[in-house]
């Protein structure tokens, strides 16, 4: 591993990434997981939700590569594309439209100085039947893929919602073999929503969850007449997410902020 590694820490609606420009290749993924697991960490190193590498792609402007906290793969993550399409911007890559591919599958971006749209490739329906919901509070909306899976909980206030306790159940139950996402749905005024999600590789709740979003949107359009564009608050913020009924076109708005760039100093990656 090179000596000096600079990065950027950018923030996407509370969800935070600390994301390196990999176009030389000098990272790998998956040989080096365990330090950008560590890298992670609050309090002890710079703190994230997961790590982006941004590399070449001979198909589209960029590729990325998402490590979770954990230092598991992504497949996809909604906010960690606003943020690297952000920062491929930010180091000349791309100007206001941008196209980049992710475990195989093309997406396109736009970027409007802080407010990034990210355009979702369809989703499937969802399965609507799971049986495993075991607390009455909790109303079982349906599984969704929106790049990852979820699994969406309507609830009747989610602040008040065991996020930690129940989503890590929940996120672990048998029925998923791969395990799955967990977003707690509280219905709001017109097509608006609030939710908290358990993420899967982060294994804890975070403040903001992209696919989340766009997984609760689809669901309440299904279970609760929703309606296109819909607004999602999180912990962290707001986003809205715009889609077809059909789940053909699906777009995800937000901001991001970048928060700081910095070198990590050899004895921490030694």
């Amino acid at each position: 591993m090179k000596k000096a590694l600079t990065f950027y820490k950018i923030s996407a609606t509370g969800n935070d990434f600390v994301l390196f420009d990999n176009r030389t290749a000098e990272l790998d993924s998956r040989r080096e997981a365990a330090f950008f697991s560590r890298l992670c960490r609050p309090h002890t190193a710079v703190g994230a939700d997961g790590v982006i590498l941004l590399e070449q792609s001979d198909r589209a402007d960029f590729r990325y590569v998402h490590i979770n906290s954990d230092g598991s793969l992504a497949e996809m993550c909604g906010n960690g594309s606003r943020a690297v399409s952000w920062f491929a911007q930010r180091l000349g890559v791309v100007q206001d439209q941008a196209s980049f591919e992710i475990n195989n599958h093309l997406y396109h971006s736009t970027i409007r100085g802080f407010t990034v749209t990210t355009d979702f490739i369809p989703a499937g329906r969802p399965i609507l039947s799971i049986p495993v919901i075991e607390e009455p509070a909790l109303q079982c909306g349906g599984l969704i893929d929106t790049g990852v899976p979820h699994l969406v909980v309507f609830v009747d206030q989610v602040t008040e919602t065991d996020v930690d306790g129940l989503g890590r159940k929940y996120r672990h139950h048998p029925f998923f073999p791969k395990g799955t996402n967990v977003d707690f749905v509280q219905l709001g005024k017109e097509n608006e929503l609030s939710v908290r999600t358990f993420e899967r590789g982060v294994e804890a709740e975070t403040l903001a969850c992209g696919t989340g979003a766009v997984a609760a949107a689809l669901i309440a359009h299904v279970r609760k007449g929703l309606s296109s564009p819909c607004l999602v608050s999180f912990p962290g913020g707001r986003v809205q997410v715009d889609f077809s009924d059909d789940f053909h076109t699906i777009r995800l708005t937000g901001e991001v902020t970048p928060v700081f760039h910095g070198v990590l100093e050899e004895p921490f990656h030694a």
